[in-house]
């Protein structure tokens, strides 16, 4: 049953890109007046198929493609005086040239309306625009707040937290306006986003935007104990507790956590606590947060609580064997502090700041318990197995933390804000969909990125199942992304491909005259060639993921 439901989902999906494929290039032709013979889904025999608008529409038993037959394609085949207005090869060059480019236009166009619906379904709710953390250094840093709600950016109301970011992200370099309420009153305050380069982790797109250092969520009550003196290790609290109530109240940040000792300070209160402890499981090793009770005695200094612990943000909580981490020297519990010479308040944000200059050495200095040490960390490029077995280039930092986000309750979204997100977003998805495509490309042809990332038919058929399995928005997905894979595909300037036809369209322009046809049947052979080993190398990576083990 599984094997015929991953069939039915690669039919469904290669049904879906081809028929849209081919339906670009019919629709081309025939409002430039060319008649169409034959509109094929699918190569071999034929399954059942009708006669209608002059053209026969058929569906056949291969579903590994499809093609639009056009009159007068062939230039072999004579052409009646009276056929010459519908004949392909006797429109303008201008003319073909939309025809051939028409189909994979379909493809790269179709995710937009695809990624449209899955937008306006998904963006029910938001978060508000309020501040949870302000990174220290950045633009906001002295600006803005932990609790500011951000209403308005330059006399725009501002009701979503994702606005607040298309407009920050938009805007680098450029100063902002930002209206904001604090403690009940409004204020305005002046922002200049800056420049940040984005890199993603397969170091493909590399987008520079706005940036002003904040975000929306608020440390979790993870806590790291500073003083091994103090109150928090004397009521037995180890680093990377969590701290759930004080006194019956539910703890729910950092900032809950800190007010609700600071009202207790110079009493005794009660916590309840979650340590996550290692349990045996039958499939292996399972972390288990147990809950336990106990009792710490606050201390009082200059009228505040002294307590000896604070947020584990930036506490090294796992570094991975081998990486540059540990080539680096780090270990867990180790508390960052600067890297190269700048403070973080927020792991993310160092993290970023490290991906964006992979390629150089970066002082880490740190705290290990009583001593302040001062590391060189270099990062690496390295090759790992995908979800689907393809091989993938990624950056590897190997170190993390257990420090627990904590976002506001969202709020509903207005059907008219939901239509304006999945317009504007599904475009640019689309847009950055492509650009990350041809960059892998382009990199592929540079050798930076393995051309064992080239999957087939059963690697498609794969994610196929899988995302249907995932249920229809990811399908819906996944389907917008192979569309742009073959749009982009097909362009590329190999003979028989879409590409390859423009190509050739060049070169006649170029002319100023028909290519000869001896010409035009190399350029045919020659593509036939590259095709075939393309499918030939695809499938050659396909066994190797899927089926090599099986023979040793």
């Amino acid at each position: 049953m599984a094997v015929i439901q991953s069939i039915l989902y690669v039919v469904v999906l290669i049904g879906v890109l081809v028929f849209v494929h081919e339906f670009g290039h019919y629709l081309a032709a025939k409002l430039l007046k060319v008649r169409v013979i034959n509109f094929s889904i699918g190569f071999g025999p034929r399954i059942f198929g009708f006669r209608k608008w002059d053209t026969d529409w058929v569906v056949r038993w291969l579903p590994l493609g499809g093609y639009v037959q056009m009159f007068g394609a062939d230039p072999m085949m004579p052409i009646p005086q009276e056929d010459l207005e519908v004949s392909f090869q006797h429109k303008a060059l201008w003319k073909r040239a939309i025809i051939i480019l028409a189909g994979p236009l379909a493809n790269l166009l179709l995710p937009i309306p695809i990624l449209f619906f899955v937008l306006l379904g998904s963006y029910e709710q938001d978060h508000p625009p309020v501040v949870g953390q302000v990174i220290e250094g950045q633009p906001a840093d002295g600006k803005l707040e932990r609790g500011d709600e951000v209403v308005a950016i330059d006399g725009h109301e501002v009701r979503y937290w994702s606005q607040l970011l298309d407009i920050v992200s938009d805007a680098a370099g450029e100063e902002l306006e930002f209206t904001v309420l604090r403690g009940g009153k409004e204020l305005n305050v002046s922002i200049v986003p800056q420049e940040t380069l984005l890199r993603d982790q397969f170091d493909l797109f590399s987008p520079t935007v706005g940036r002003i250092g904040i975000a929306v969520d608020q440390y979790g009550p993870v806590i790291s104990v500073t003083d091994p003196g103090g109150p928090a290790s004397k009521a037995g609290l180890k680093t990377f507790d969590e701290v759930a109530s004080v006194n019956g109240e539910v703890i729910k940040t950092i900032t809950d956590l800190e007010n609700a000792l600071d009202k207790a300070r110079g009493q005794t209160v009660e916590l309840i606590v979650l340590r996550e402890d290692m349990a045996d499981v039958p499939f292996g090793r399972l972390g288990v947060q147990r809950p336990f009770a106990t009792a710490m005695s606050l201390e009082e200094r200059e009228g505040a609580a002294y307590t000896g612990l604070s947020s584990a943000e930036m506490i090294v909580s796992q570094v991975m064997p081998d990486s540059p981490a540990a080539k680096a020297g780090l270990q867990r519990g180790d508390n960052l502090l600067e890297m190269d010479g700048r403070k973080y308040n927020l792991f993310g944000s160092l993290i970023g700041e490290l991906m964006k200059t992979w390629e150089d050495p970066h002082k880490l200095k740190l705290q290990r318990g009583e001593e302040t040490l001062e590391l060189t960390i270099q990062l690496e490029k390295v090759t790992v197995i995908g979800e689907f077995k393809e091989e993938r280039p990624v950056i590897s930092v190997g170190f993390y933390n257990h420090s627990k986000r904590v976002k506001p309750d969202p709020r509903d979204v207005a059907l008219g804000d939901r239509f304006a997100y999945a317009g504007s977003k599904s475009i640019d998805m689309t847009i950055d969909a492509s650009t990350m495509l041809v960059v892998g490309l382009y990199r592929m042809a540079e050798g930076r990125v393995s051309t064992k990332s080239i999957g087939g038919p059963i690697m498609i058929g794969a994610m196929a199942s899988k995302a249907g399995e995932a249920g229809i928005e990811p399908f819906l997905r996944m389907l917008a992304t192979i569309s742009i894979n073959l749009g982009i595909i097909n362009l590329l300037p190999i003979p028989v491909l879409d590409g390859g036809q423009l190509m050739l369209f060049v070169m006649e322009a170029i002319k100023r005259g028909p290519l000869s046809i001896r010409t035009r049947q190399i350029a045919s052979y020659v593509g036939i060639a590259l095709v075939i080993f393309l499918m030939l190398f695809a499938f050659k990576n396909d066994f190797e993921r899927y089926f090599q083990g099986l023979f040793g």
